[in-house]
């Protein structure tokens, strides 16, 4: 892995390397996707708190060992499992469901999946 480029900044808050992968620390080959976060810096920006970033990129390695979708947008490299600083997971999803009318979103205990996929996906 080469620390250096996944240490590169993709915008004012974030950083490649929190949208590497848990299992082998890649990024997308196509690098870190923009408009995901571009959508992210929306979410801090709405609720003024720092986001983390649970899970970004997957390999699909890392993928079928946490049991994720065959055709996970993780995988792709346009989706992250995000957690916004004593914000609630509901909460998060409210938003989400608005800003985010055309991607995926998904609503768990204790993080909110966000994605930008083509196509709207809820659950």
């Amino acid at each position: 892995m080469s620390l250096g480029h996944n240490m590169a900044s993709v915008s004012e808050h974030f950083n490649a390397v929190e949208f590497a992968c848990n299992h082998c620390g890649e990024i997308h080959p196509d690098g870190v996707n923009k408009e995901l976060v571009a959508l992210l810096e929306k979410l801090r920006g709405h609720f003024g708190v720092p986001v983390a970033v649970n899970s970004g990129y997957r390999c699909p390695t890392h993928n079928a060992n946490v049991g994720g979708a065959k055709a996970s947008q993780h995988l792709l490299g346009k989706a992250a499992d995000v957690v916004v600083k004593g914000v609630s997971p509901n909460d998060v999803h409210a938003w989400a469901d608005k800003a985010n009318p055309n991607g995926g979103v998904g609503k768990y205990n204790t993080f909110t999946h966000i994605d930008v996929r083509n196509g709207k996906a809820r659950w």
